[in-house]
């Protein structure tokens, strides 16, 4: 699961390179969804990002597309991708996604 995981991120970002947007920049420290938050809708090659709070011992949770925009929440990323406007208009719709 990984490896595919890899190779569509990898090839998603390759194709999306070739626009002229930059990119802005994914925080280092982060990791695949698990399959519990791919259930809830969570794209994989979306990466999630834990953040301890200093007070309470809470973790918040990020989650970042690959040309990095960020979201606070799931259901935030399951609104945007609803309204989603791909930016890759050349590449048919069953390729790699390209936002």
């Amino acid at each position: 699961m990984q490896i595919i995981s890899y190779i569509v991120t990898t090839g998603a970002q390759l194709l999306c390179s070739m626009q002229s947007k930059e990119f802005a920049q994914i925080p280092k420290n982060t990791r695949e969804p698990t399959d519990k938050e791919m259930r809830r809708g969570l794209p994989e090659w979306f990466r999630v990002v834990e953040v301890s709070r200093d007070y309470g011992g809470k973790i918040d949770k990020y989650y970042f597309s690959i040309n990095g925009q960020k979201f606070r929440s799931i259901e935030e990323v399951k609104r945007w991708r609803e309204n989603l406007q791909f930016e890759c208009y050349e590449y048919a719709s069953d390729e790699a996604p390209c936002f």
